[in-house]
């Protein structure tokens, strides 16, 4: 089971979170968490919806404790001087930025976001991963959507 899913669940992290250690931290949480409810499990349940939806949501705490780390430490960032002429740093840069704004978003918001625009997932079946309706995920992705917009708009301006 582990071996099968290994990838799904370390790729969805690591889209969420930007961050390859704490993409294989989440990781090892998601599998372990699981093995110890695994008496619970009874089978009804749709594995890959669960998996998801334990992916992403270890994730997007994950990115919740850390922002509020820093907060406490009162660390801010300074704004970038200058261009950055590696594109990969500066997509380095903006994934970790998403993460930072995925976890100031209500949790059923941030988890319709990552399944429908970066797990690239159709309404339907984020629906019957989450649990609601189509209509519900519709609302959820564009008020997800407008926050983050709000949020990285400065960013995105530059």
């Amino acid at each position: 089971m582990i071996e099968s899913h290994s990838r799904q669940v370390l790729n969805t992290a690591l889209r969420v979170l930007g961050d390859r250690q704490k993409a294989m931290d989440v990781h090892q949480d998601v599998f372990l968490a699981i093995w110890r409810r695994w008496h619970k499990f009874n089978g009804q349940t749709k594995w890959d919806g669960y998996l998801y939806r334990a992916t992403v949501r270890r994730a997007i705490d994950v990115a919740r404790k850390a922002r509020n780390e820093r907060l406490a430490a009162q660390e801010f960032e300074s704004p970038a001087t200058g261009e950055m002429p590696d594109a990969a740093l500066r997509l380095a840069e903006m994934q970790k930025k998403l993460a930072r704004c995925l976890a100031k978003l209500p949790r059923r918001q941030a988890e319709v976001f990552v399944l429908s625009r970066i797990e690239g997932l159709k309404a339907d079946e984020v629906a019957r991963i989450v649990g609601c309706g189509r209509e519900t995920v519709r609302v959820h992705l564009h008020r997800a959507t407008k926050k983050l917009a709000q949020q990285l708009g400065d960013y995105l301006a530059r």
